[in-house]
């Protein structure tokens, strides 16, 4: 296969037309195009006038320049809400870490089922939260086990585990720059 030019720019027309079956390039050819994305030779202004595309508004972005900083680690325990019923609060782990996001899992659920959620997202919250505040905790939807065994899942699960300190968690407000939401 023909090595592409790192300096090529893609025509998105083609890539598209290409995706769809419209275009009678060679699968190399779009192969060439993919190469170029995955070394990251995208530009923002020609994808934005290839797609009619605008770009969202500043004033819908809560983010600041500066990320929160993200010390949770590999299998460190807290609650989170289940995201295919948010009414549920389960325990989940920590499966992931990518800058300030956490990729989660909730314990008696499948790895099909992993989420994404930033350091400072109101629905992740230290073990113990839930119950403070009058709540229960919940198995996740989907729960691989009979739900009358819950409550000893859920001792064994906490048992011995490495709970996320409340210092590590961040509040929205302490983090993002502009408050506004669209």
């Amino acid at each position: 296969m023909q090595k592409s030019d790192p300096r090529k720019v893609i025509d998105w027309n083609d890539v598209r037309k290409h995706k769809y079956g419209h275009l009678s390039e060679s699968a190399s050819q779009y192969q060439e195009a993919t190469d170029i994305l995955e070394l990251g030779h995208f530009t923002w202004d020609k994808y934005l006038k290839e797609t009619c595309s605008v770009p969202a508004p500043v004033h819908c972005f809560k983010q600041s320049y500066t990320p929160p900083s993200n010390e949770f680690k590999i299998s460190m325990k807290l609650e989170a809400q289940d995201p295919r019923n948010t009414t549920s609060t389960c325990i989940a782990t920590v499966v992931g870490l990518t800058g300030a996001r956490l990729r989660l899992r909730l314990d008696g659920s499948d790895n099909k089922n992993d989420f994404w959620r930033l350091v400072d997202s109101a629905e992740i919250q230290p073990i113990g939260n839930c119950e403070k505040n009058g709540g229960m905790l919940q198995p996740p939807l989907g729960f691989r086990l009979n739900a009358s065994s819950w409550p000893m899942f859920l001792l064994k699960t906490l048992n011995g585990a490495e709970m996320a300190p409340i210092r590590i968690f961040h509040k929205e407000e302490d983090n993002w720059g502009l408050q506004s939401a669209c």
